[in-house]
């Protein structure tokens, strides 16, 4: 398990070492009852109700708790539907708020209610198994993403990969990196390097203290940003420490992307969790698989 240190804003956590990067590639109840949404896409979805159970507005809500969204229950579904970080739909006294995948771990017995409502694709884009080496498949609603295992990378077209590519084929000696797989290998600028047989990147790491902005402030300063693994193989290369990544949250809950937008994926088991379950506090020790 590698253990990496996610953070919002306001926290005052440090991390043991951190990470700049100069170069890089460019789960519940018994269903009641279903209730259908024809969207703009050929891609329909579906809402099981989850019955006897409550989400908290601030558990893993997509809307911080200061904009409530009042929305019809028809068009509460539909922003979950189209909304790829949102898993549970809660429509409660004409409100409705979006929660992660994350809520489900903290739905709340209330026997008395029937507000949270279960987002399920009807169409499978996994179901043709298009993932290769063993990847894993996420499906969207109108697409699929894998999760490539160790060692492998490729994309089948502009953003979906496909994994169909060994990293081994791509060597290039400690010290060098190339830029893509089309690329010859060039040397790290000076004081950073290559870990791992990773090709595709090179690193400088630091055992100083420092919180999150700082460490953000000195790999700019270097023409060069705090680590950004996107996938498992990168995750691997440091498999040991804890550092600072490239991304934050800015309230408890928000979802964790990567600063071009993409979601981070494959958080480790009961995490993130609110630091323990902290409504406040804005900061995760989140284990990524």
């Amino acid at each position: 398990m590698n253990k990496k240190l996610y953070q919002g804003e306001t926290s005052l956590q440090r991390s043991f070492s951190w990470l700049c990067l100069k170069y890089k590639l460019t789960k519940i109840a018994k269903k009641q009852h279903r209730v259908k949404i024809s969207l703009e896409s050929n891609n329909a979805g579906s809402f099981k109700l989850q019955t006897g159970k409550d989400v908290p507005f601030f558990n893993f809500s997509l809307v911080p708790q200061s904009s409530p969204l009042k929305l019809s229950k028809i068009n509460c579904f539909g922003q979950c539907l189209r909304n790829e970080f949102c898993s549970f739909a809660v429509f409660k006294n004409g409100i409705c708020s979006l929660h992660t995948e994350y809520a489900l771990t903290r739905l709340v017995n209330n026997p008395s209610l029937s507000v949270v409502y279960k987002k399920e694709f009807i169409i499978n884009h996994c179901s043709n198994t298009p993932c290769m080496n063993g990847a894993t498949c996420v499906n969207k609603l109108d697409e699929y993403v894998c999760l490539c295992d160790l060692g492998y990378f490729g994309k089948k077209k502009k953003i979906v990969l496909s994994c169909d590519k060994s990293i081994n084929n791509y060597y290039c000696e400690t010290g060098y990196y190339r830029l893509n797989e089309t690329d010859v290998c060039k040397p790290c600028m000076s004081g950073f390097t290559t870990f791992n047989n990773y090709p595709f990147n090179c690193y400088k790491k630091e055992y100083t203290q420092r919180d999150y902005e700082t460490a953000n402030s000195y790999c700019q300063g270097l023409n060069s940003f705090l680590w950004t693994p996107k996938t498992r193989t990168e995750r691997n290369i440091f498999a040991s420490n804890r550092a600072w990544v490239n991304s934050k949250i800015t309230y408890v809950g928000e979802p964790f992307v990567w600063p071009d937008g993409l979601r981070v994926y494959e958080m480790g088991d009961g995490e993130p969790n609110n630091g323990g379950g902290n409504n406040y506090l804005l900061h995760e020790n989140a284990n990524i698989s």
